[in-house]
């Protein structure tokens, strides 16, 4: 009897030392609980809006739920609102509460927000916010994050003025790995730093102006390769449509492409700019239709050329290499009312361009080979470079075509310059080099029985006089080497006004006139 008291003791004890741990757990998960809540309602600043269902806390496991969540985001100073946000849930697992309470560090293993649905509105006074407090970007905590995850979202961006969509993304999924926050990293303009990174989307648009629109049926991000699905860049309207609401020249644009993609691609900001590194990019199966409506007023804005294009990019661009799989380009112009517009089709093609960069870090010049089949039938192939650091634009380019039937680009000749071509051009060559201002350079042709016949202002019928005149000039190729080539000289200046491949064509132009109506021997 007198060993069981003892024991009775103990146990007693054990019990009631257990119970005061519980009631004490009980009582810090409450405080745990209230002091959350108090957080929410009470330390968010005025212009945002918090509404939540319910908070569920676990000290144990260092876990936080908060369910059926709204949040609305208003301009600081003018007191409208911008962004609305509504998730099904915000969870947080693993808060590291020993780093917390000795150390400077706020951690968790995982933050998942699941379902967000957010809108963002513009305005045009939400960029303009101004206080007189500074912006304290310093502190010294660290947030250390092992994994944030984002599940089923979506995103639209909606114009206020006009009530219209601006952009828009399906299924946002996200997951991004060690993120840390610090002193340092909340200066930058992505104030956080990470590791590897996972994103998959549904459908995308985005309005890109009054008359273009791009979207895509998918996105797919991972181990920084990204994969774009049934990208498509076309006009808002059709063609006749499109006319009457311009008041100077646009091309009408219908562009679609199965699959891009971009293998070890980098990207972020260096001081303020951005910068997107990859290795390589690949279009499959583009297909492309242009068309311009000549009836409507030229655009006489200064053209730049591609290389000052890349030179002026607002980002760092640095793309080592860009494929074109099996592409396909049509051109179309309207000329003059109630005629067929003249059409030049580029089909097979297949390019590819290395070094597309604004870095230079290296002295490469931008490289591009293309081929192609000239309206279905004729190879032409084309080389071309230009070296974007010079300010003057130099640029140098060679090219073939072969076993070109004359007739199958008379549609094009007859609307664009009131023309048909007979004969055949067995061989045409042609070297190119030039710059922003102006292109000299060679030519040589192997072709047979090569006529024009000028047509009337209807195009209707044939102008016999200005045709015989043009054939007395023309050499019908029986007047050439022994190799059986004739030779002429190129050269032209740019309309500044114009497209670089408007001012290809004026030089290959030049060159076909001067091989047909000159003599014909090599300088």
């Amino acid at each position: 009897m007198a060993d069981r008291k003892p024991k009775n003791k103990i146990v007693w004890i054990i019990a009631i030392a257990m119970a005061l741990m519980l009631l004490l757990f009980a009582v810090l998960q409450f405080s745990a609980k209230r002091y959350v809540e108090n957080l929410l309602n009470k330390k968010i600043p005025d212009h945002i809006h918090l509404v939540y269902d319910k908070i569920e806390v676990n000290l144990l496991t260092g876990s936080l739920l908060i369910t059926d969540v709204t949040l609305d985001i208003s301009n600081r100073n003018a007191g409208n609102e911008h962004t609305e946000m509504h998730l099904e849930s915000i969870s947080m697992e693993g808060f590291g509460y020993y780093n917390y309470i000795l150390g400077n560090t706020i951690g968790a293993d995982k933050i998942k927000l699941l379902n967000p649905k957010v809108r963002y509105y513009n305005d045009n006074t939400t960029n303009k916010i101004t206080s007189d407090k500074p912006l304290e970007t310093g502190t010294e905590k660290v947030f250390v994050l092992d994994h944030l995850e984002i599940e089923d979202g979506e995103i639209v961006n909606i114009q206020n003025e006009t009530n219209t969509i601006k952009f828009t993304v399906e299924n946002f999924n996200l997951s991004l790995e060690n993120l840390q926050l610090d002193k340092e990293t909340v200066t930058h303009k992505i104030p956080f730093s990470y590791g590897d990174y996972k994103l998959n989307t549904g459908k995308v648009y985005a309005d890109l102006g009054p008359y273009e629109a791009l979207s895509l049926s998918g996105t797919n991000i991972d181990k920084r390769v990204l994969q774009l699905s049934n990208l498509s860049l076309k006009s808002k309207y059709n063609k006749r449509t499109l006319s009457k609401k311009l008041d100077k020249e646009h091309d009408y644009i219908d562009l679609e492409i199965p699959k891009v993609r971009l293998v070890n691609m980098d990207f972020g900001f260096r001081a303020e700019r951005f910068f997107l590194n990859t290795k390589s990019v690949v279009f499959q199966n583009p297909k492309m239709q242009i068309y311009r409506d000549k009836l409507v007023q030229d655009d006489y804005e200064q053209k730049k050329l591609y290389s000052q294009m890349l030179r002026e990019l607002p980002i760092d661009l640095n793309i080592s290499e860009v494929r074109i799989k099996d592409g396909y380009i049509a051109y179309s112009e309207l000329v003059k009312t109630g005629t067929v517009p003249g059409e030049i089709v580029f089909s097979d093609l297949k390019a590819s361009m290395s070094n597309v960069s604004n870095i230079y870090e290296n002295e490469e010049k931008t490289e591009i080979m293309a081929k192609a089949k000239l309206m279905g039938e004729a190879p032409i192939e084309l080389t071309w470079n230009f070296d974007s650091k010079e300010g003057n634009d130099p640029f140098f380019v060679s090219g073939v075509v072969t076993n070109f039937k004359s007739k199958s680009i008379n549609q094009f000749l007859r609307s664009n310059l009131r023309a048909e071509a007979e004969g055949d051009v067995e061989e045409l060559y042609f070297t190119l080099s030039g710059d922003a201002v102006s292109a000299s350079g060679d030519m040589k042709m192997n072709y047979e029985d090569f006529r024009f016949t000028v047509l009337k202002k209807d195009r209707m019928g044939v102008n016999k006089l200005l045709t015989f005149v043009g054939n007395i000039f023309t050499n019908d190729g029986s007047k050439s080497d022994k190799m059986g080539y004739r030779y002429g000289e190129i050269y032209a200046e740019r309309d500044k006004t114009k497209s670089f491949f408007n001012y290809l064509w004026l030089n290959v132009m030049d060159g076909m006139v001067n091989t047909l109506t000159g003599d014909g021997e090599k300088d």
